[in-house]
């Protein structure tokens, strides 16, 4: 969606053009021959510009051939990728689509303003190409200057590879899990209850990104991704981790997720094969990891079917509770094609009812919002959108089991229709004003 992707996260739009629904990391994704996963794979990503929302940055560093990033019709433009810290990098790889630069400039940077160029062509041509390079950096950006068509110039995916910085020794997670259930989270003492409440928002690059997540009223947001890179966290806003996918469970991201706070959200929609795309016993392979940071640990946020038996997410549950594993809260995503506001509002609430039901945990919902991909993608009228946010949020803050839930999301497309809450000039939409007025 998505880490990109969060998540806006293109991921999610093409995945539920597949089947139902869905920015970051995925789990296996390489050049051929390769054995290593992108660095750049899952990380914070910005750009000049989109074509339209579901075309957005964030797709080029997702590790999936079928989703892309598309740019205005218009000269010149760039993508850049942060990396996290200072790494060193040995190759880059564009897989152009048809959309691609015939002159471009491959640059570096440890602060995100200077740039040093890297490489240097005016003879693009388009198709898989790899570029050895030899560099120290933490911000790797593609600048292009001329297009080969009249359309944007577009990437597939935009990888760049090298020797991954290591969590140093006192930011290690602790290699022993902990078995001890828990089914009630609590803050942490740096983090009291009566600063973080229930509304929060899913976030992704754009212009004005901050001054919108403040001015959005959010008491807490994430970003499909263990980090904020150039996002700045609001006074009494919390930011809250996700390890995206099974390439996302390394030493360094979870130490940085184990720093950002007392809460970890776990893997995004591993029942959909366009996200996160894990088993269910990989998934339980690798939950001690996710225990090992110390913080309250919310279940893989399954697209769909959180309380159907037998489903992806029952037997991720069944088998936690089978060897002792921790899941201190359900987390799930809703997406509803019935665009009247009291009957999606209804529908939603039954839904999470019958999760509770199931599993009696807290309840996080990080992703929903009104939009029909029952035949293509459908979007209701702003005012329906607007309308069902004022409704579901009144009916989410008053269920007690409900701890929290987080619209997807932010950014509005300035282009076209969207779920999103704030253009990038700073003004709202419907939605983005029924947002601002819910209770935190």
């Amino acid at each position: 969606m998505s880490e990109t992707v969060p998540r806006v996260r293109r991921a999610l739009l093409g995945s539920m053009l597949a089947v139902v629904l869905g920015a970051g990391l995925a789990a296996v994704a390489v050049p051929a021959g390769a054995a290593e996963v992108p660095l750049s794979q899952g990380k914070a990503v910005a750009a000049s510009s989109s074509e339209r929302a579901d075309l957005s940055p964030a797709a080029a560093v997702d590790g999936k051939p079928g989703t892309r990033w598309s740019s205005k019709f218009s000269d010149p433009q760039w993508l850049q990728v942060d990396l996290g810290r200072a790494t060193a990098i040995k190759r880059i790889v564009l897989n152009w689509e048809r959309a691609y630069a015939t002159q471009f400039q491959l640059q570096a940077s440890n602060g995100g303003g200077t740039w040093t160029t890297l490489h240097t062509t005016t003879a693009g041509k388009g198709g898989v190409q790899t570029v050895n390079v030899s560099a120290t950096a933490r911000y790797v950006r593609l600048h292009a200057t001329k297009r080969s068509t009249v359309y944007g110039v577009s990437l597939w995916e935009f990888q760049v590879f090298g020797t991954a910085a290591q969590a140093t020794p006192t930011t290690k997670p602790t290699p022993t899990a902990t078995a001890t259930p828990s089914s009630t989270p609590t803050s942490s003492p740096s983090t009291p209850p009566s600063t973080v409440g229930k509304k929060g928002v899913g976030v992704w690059q754009m212009a004005n990104v901050s001054s919108a997540l403040a001015s959005s009223g959010a008491s807490w947001y994430y970003t499909w991704a263990v980090n904020h890179n150039g996002i700045t966290t609001p006074a009494n806003t919390q930011f809250v981790p996700m390890i995206w996918g099974a390439a996302s469970v390394t030493d360094q991201n979870l130490a940085q997720a184990k720093a950002a706070g007392p809460y970890l959200l776990g893997f995004n929609e591993p029942d959909m094969k366009e996200q996160s795309n894990m088993s269910v016993d990989t998934a339980l392979s690798l939950w001690p990891k996710l225990m090992a940071t110390g913080q309250k640990l919310g279940s893989p946020a399954v697209a769909w079917g959180g309380s159907t038996p037998g489903g992806w997410l029952d037997c991720f549950m069944s088998g936690a509770a089978s060897r002792g594993y921790r899941v201190d809260f359900i987390t799930l995503h809703w997406y509803g094609g019935d665009f009247r506001a009291e009957a999606a509002t209804g529908q939603l609430k039954s839904y999470i009812q019958a999760v509770y039901d199931r599993y009696k945990k807290p309840i996080w919902l990080t992703e929903f919002a009104l939009i029909d991909f029952s035949n293509g993608v459908r979007y209701p009228t702003e005012a329906q959108q607007g309308a069902f946010l004022a409704s579901a949020t009144q009916m989410l803050g008053s269920l007690p089991y409900v701890q929290r839930y987080a619209w997807f999301g932010l950014p509005a497309s300035d282009n076209g229709v969207s779920t999103g809450l704030i253009h990038s000039n700073g003004t709202t939409t419907p939605a983005g004003r029924a947002f601002q007025a819910a209770p935190r």
